[in-house]
């Protein structure tokens, strides 16, 4: 596996409060890539597709509480094969002894290359991008412009979804789901609590099952199937295929 050289290029600097902060930027050859891995432990991460891009690059603020902990989270591009991955390295947190650490990460990938995202907890805003899967264990995330399909796991935190050109996936422990504009169908398995809003979809809307939340469909080109739901309700307009929900009680 080769390493690509990671370049700091703002000083370590104390701000106010006793907060230490550096920049680092990493960059690395997308020629004949056909998957980028983003890995980010904590902290906010943004990514940007961008049409005809040669290389990925990546930038990230560190801060910390003192020098020592932000000197030891470093900003990594590794190419392994066709495979491009970008991760922030740190020590576990036993080693900081008390010492706070945040990372900001934001990556520009080519748009149409393959992305897989795993996001330990901050949230992730994604943007203009290829077929992507992605990975949060808490935090929101907001994904938007997909030229391909969309997988979505989050242990809690909302997911956003906007303009997908192709199939989506979700599945959440927690937080509320929005999924807007579908060039193909959904497929929301698991929805722990928090209200799911799906609309403009061409394709059908499947529900494996709700718990506490509520579901509100509209303008879904196929059809609408839930397969368990709990105390939360379903309402739904301008379905054009077959409808299934079960039944609590007398209620939907």
């Amino acid at each position: 596996m080769a390493l690509a050289s990671a370049t700091i290029l703002v000083s370590n600097a104390q701000a106010q409060g006793d907060a230490y902060s550096v920049q680092r930027r990493a960059q690395a050859s997308a020629s004949g890539a056909t998957r980028i891995r983003v890995e980010n432990g904590s902290g906010h991460l943004v990514i940007n597709g961008k049409q005809g891009a040669s290389a990925v690059s990546a930038t990230a603020v560190v801060r910390g509480s003192s020098q020592r902990a932000v000197d030891a989270v470093k900003l990594i591009t590794e190419r392994d094969g066709d495979e491009i991955v970008v991760r922030t390295d740190r020590p576990d947190n036993q080693w900081f002894r008390g010492d706070n650490v945040s990372v900001e990460l934001t990556v520009e990938v080519p748009s149409t290359v393959q992305l897989d995202v795993n996001d330990g907890s901050g949230g992730a805003q994604i943007d203009n991008v290829g077929p992507i899967t992605v990975n949060v264990g808490s935090g929101g995330v907001r994904i938007s412009n997909v030229n391909g399909a969309a997988e979505i796991k989050s242990g809690s935190g909302g997911a956003g979804l906007r303009d997908v050109h192709g199939d989506v996936t979700v599945s959440t422990g927690s937080g509320g789901i929005t999924i807007s504009g579908v060039t193909g169908s959904v497929d929301v398995r698991s929805a722990g609590s928090g209200g799911i809003k799906v609309s403009k979809v061409t394709g059908s809307l499947h529900l494996g099952s709700i718990g506490s939340g509520s579901l509100d469909a509209d303008n879904i080109g196929g059809d609408l199937t839930v397969d368990s739901k709990g105390s939360g309700s379903v309402s739904y307009t301008n379905v054009k295929g077959h409808v299934s929900v079960p039944r609590r009680g007398r209620d939907w």
